[in-house]
């Protein structure tokens, strides 16, 4: 019979030599680098768009005062937020080629599965759509208006991919009077104390809108600040 050192050391050996001989499980592919946020901002519609990106057209009826009634409207909204995203930093889609896009879709319906389709054939990955419930124009001169300028509308930030909805923003704004609110004072004043155009309102609500969406679009937090970034601030 063999000595019991000798054959504890054999065995242990034997041991060794079949772990050494065991393959090594395969290495995980790498996973894919982040697709780069490029974004087609689709031309806006006149009504209201839920927080699930479902828009719901206006009554028929002749439209109120402040409601928008031209397209035109809605194709002048997406390039001009279509610009604040670039300057927020995002890659956007040109705004021509996104409305030709949209003009050859299936316009059956305006939401986000529609909104995926656009992004898909202008080679975006992201895609916004968006729809104004006021446009209405102020009365008189900067300097002395009967009646103030007030804009509303709502965004949502789909994803291609899924049609996800990533982010919702909302906006409404109407310039208020001191006489009818002195906590506007502070608004009134940044704007050079004098009545804006709801070209202007629309730019500066758009500045906040654009950062927020940015930043949902590279999956950052919204940034905090007011709702609207008036002329002459930052």
């Amino acid at each position: 019979m063999p000595p019991l050192r000798p054959l504890v050391l054999s065995l242990a050996l034997a041991l060794t030599g079949c772990a050494q001989r065991t393959p090594a499980p395969p290495a995980r592919p790498p996973l894919p680098p982040r697709e780069a946020p490029r974004i087609a901002v689709l031309p806006f519609r006149v009504g209201e768009l839920t927080e699930h990106a479902t828009f719901i057209p206006p009554p028929d009826m002749p439209p109120p005062e402040g409601r928008p009634t031209a397209e035109d409207a809605g194709a002048e909204a997406a390039r001009t937020l279509a610009a604040r995203l670039a300057d927020a930093g995002a890659r956007v889609v040109d705004a021509d080629v996104v409305q030709g896009a949209a003009s050859l879709a299936d316009a059956g319906s305006y939401d986000a599965r529609f909104a995926s389709r656009v992004a898909d054939k202008t080679g975006a990955n992201l895609a916004v759509i968006g729809a104004l419930s006021r446009w209405r124009q102020r009365r008189g001169t900067a300097w002395a208006a009967e009646s103030p300028a007030s804009v509303a509308y709502q965004v949502a930030l789909v994803r291609a991919s899924d049609g996800a909805v990533v982010a919702v923003d909302r906006f409404d704004y109407t310039q208020q009077a001191l006489s009818e609110n002195l906590l506007d004072l502070g608004k009134f004043v940044q704007a050079g104390g004098r009545w804006l155009t709801r070209e202007e309102i629309l730019e500066g609500g758009f500045h906040r809108t654009a950062e927020r969406l940015a930043a949902a679009a590279r999956g950052a937090a919204a940034p905090s600040g007011p709702s609207i970034r008036l002329p002459g601030t930052r």
